[in-house]
């Protein structure tokens, strides 16, 4: 397994890692997405993804929490939840994360963050 395994109530992470509340995203979406439909809304969350681990690794952050839930759909069927999953075994999220220190949990994904060192300056 490329990732480590959570277990138990998902807000443990929160002080585990010291997460403040801008490394904490919340993917539920509701009320405020009815206006997109359900197909672009789960294609904007990697784009979501993306820009908090860019962000978290700018601002010297070492874990970010994606709160997705619990996936209660059948299989193929796209969630909040397999798009991350999906996102963070994807060659994309290498230089973005160390996949080792990552934890999968049933609700939520924790990410750990690669060091910026080396990383090119804006």
């Amino acid at each position: 397994m490329m990732f480590q395994s959570g277990s138990g109530n998902w807000t443990q992470y929160r002080s585990q890692f010291n997460l403040s509340r801008s490394d904490e995203i919340d993917l539920h979406f509701g009320k405020r997405d009815r206006g997109l439909p359900y197909w672009e809304a789960m294609a904007g969350v990697t784009d979501i993804v993306v820009a908090k681990l860019n962000e978290a690794r700018r601002n010297g952050r070492s874990h970010v929490m994606f709160v997705h839930g619990a996936s209660t759909s059948r299989p193929g069927k796209t969630t909040a939840r397999s798009q991350v999953r999906s996102f963070m075994r994807s060659k994309d999220a290498t230089p973005l994360i160390d996949r080792r220190g990552c934890i999968q949990h049933e609700t939520v994904f924790v990410a750990k963050l690669r060091s910026t060192e080396g990383m090119p300056h804006d």
